[in-house]
């Protein structure tokens, strides 16, 4: 199959890998061009522009930061949108609001346009192991069957265009509450004399913690909070996902101060790799 990914982060960067070593043909396109070059090496080629990267296509990968990058790829100056092959399909695998995915299913080919984004850390991807969270036409989701096993461990479908990125964000709610929540948990046992050695090995054989939270404890307790889930994306995701609660009647608490400690820990500057560093905001009061 000819492939496009837009995007070559972290997660862009492992569903080209992956479709290289599935045997699809493969155009990869960057903002900032060169970051492609061990891909260019095993047989992709690198566009220089979003529209080229998708001119002969059958599918295209969105895989970007956020919603104006998303929307400035698709819908801007040289976009996706206006130069895409009639018969081709157009996923949106980024975290973005189920409005922004809407309004591109309104203006781009008919019922070929989908939100795919994708459950699993970009090491989990490489793996073949994230699992698509999709939105869209069945019949287009279904045509695809293949690729998403060839990208990953399968898919969900979660019904119209926008639904699979409803049930992203509110996935990633649960993930980014939780360990802040955790956060919590281990600022104020330090705080009452329980060494970090304890708490680690209670806290990593309790039932009370997630699997999810879980895979950050070490990040938790590491002043450098490796990991690749930078404290910006986190906020981001919390409050797409809040934006959605207020536009009902539920009374959401919890995510805004998730979103509030995250800015307070941005705000001091230190490009932390991670939003496990939600403990600074806790831990330096």
């Amino acid at each position: 199959m000819r492939l496009s990914v837009l995007g070559m982060g972290n997660m862009g960067r492992a569903f080209a890998s992956l479709a290289l070593e599935k045997d699809h043909q493969l155009t990869v396109w960057n903002r900032s061009p060169n970051h492609a070059a061990d891909l260019i090496s095993r047989g992709a080629i690198e566009a220089h522009s979003p529209e080229a990267a998708v001119a002969d296509c059958e599918v295209a990968l969105i895989v970007l930061s956020d919603d104006d990058a998303v929307l400035s790829v698709c819908l801007g100056e040289h976009g996706v949108i206006g130069s895409f092959p009639p018969e081709a399909i157009l996923a949106i695998v980024s975290t973005v609001a189920p409005d922004t995915i809407r309004r591109l299913a309104d203006i781009g080919p008919e019922d070929r346009v989908l939100d795919s984004p994708v459950m699993g850390s970009p090491s989990a991807i490489a793996a073949g192991m994230g699992r698509f969270l999709i939105g869209g036409s069945t019949p287009t989701v279904r045509s695809l069957d293949a690729l998403w096993s060839d990208l990953g461990a399968g898919y969900t479908y979660c019904g119209r265009a926008g639904s699979g990125a409803t049930m992203k964000l509110v996935s990633n709610l649960l993930l980014i509450t939780g360990v802040a929540a955790l956060a919590e948990a281990i600022a104020t046992a330090r705080h009452h004399g329980i060494p970090d050695d304890l708490l680690k090995s209670v806290l990593a054989d309790s039932f009370v913690v997630s699997p999810a939270s879980k895979m950050r404890l070490d990040s938790l307790f590491d002043e450098s909070h490796p990991g690749w889930f930078t404290p910006e994306l986190a906020r981001k995701d919390v409050r797409l996902a809040v934006g959605l609660a207020e536009k009902t009647e539920v009374g959401v608490r919890i995510g805004p101060a998730t979103a509030a400690l995250l800015s307070t820990v941005i705000e001091t500057g230190h490009p932390w790799p991670d939003f496990s560093a939600v403990i600074e905001a806790l831990t330096r009061r």
